[in-house]
């Protein structure tokens, strides 16, 4: 992966004729992230831009591989929670094994399934203990009954 320096680079051009050139559209390339805030590419396809190679073509419809590369947009919808879930649990160490991928933390599949796995259950620790009844500052006392 690279991101538009990286990509400019490899083609020989300076990141501002990148960016007047239009950026990826102008050479054909297709982000791996669209909608990101920092766009990556595949570096392949930007080197077989740059040897005048026909693109490699990307699988489509294939399953989900466990060397895939999350970022946190991903790891939430992989998850179903919030991005800010995935922000969170991260930054307390919930979620470790990030890697930075030119700026942009990443997490592979498999890490996170595994991190995922290995988590507690519903039900396990903190909260009231059963069978406790009594609340915090009542004033109900228990009177012992007569037999």
């Amino acid at each position: 992966m690279v991101d538009g320096r990286g990509a400019a680079e490899i083609l020989g051009i300076s990141h501002k004729t990148w960016s007047n050139k239009g950026g990826a559209k102008a050479f054909g390339l297709r982000p791996l992230n669209e909608g990101r805030r920092t766009l990556l590419y595949d570096r392949a396809q930007v080197e077989a831009v740059r040897d005048g190679r026909e693109l490699p073509v990307w699988p489509q419809g294939t399953r989900e591989h466990p060397g895939d590369l999350l970022d946190e947009q991903d790891a939430a919808d992989a998850l179903g929670v919030t991005y800010a879930a995935v922000r969170h649990d991260r930054a307390v160490g919930r979620l470790p094994g990030w890697v930075d991928v030119y700026g942009v933390a990443h997490i592979k599949r498999s890490t996170l399934d595994r991190v995922i796995a290995a988590r507690p259950g519903r039900g396990v620790g903190g909260g009231r203990p059963r069978g406790t009844s009594q609340t915090r500052g009542s004033s109900r006392s228990v009177k012992p009954s007569a037999s």
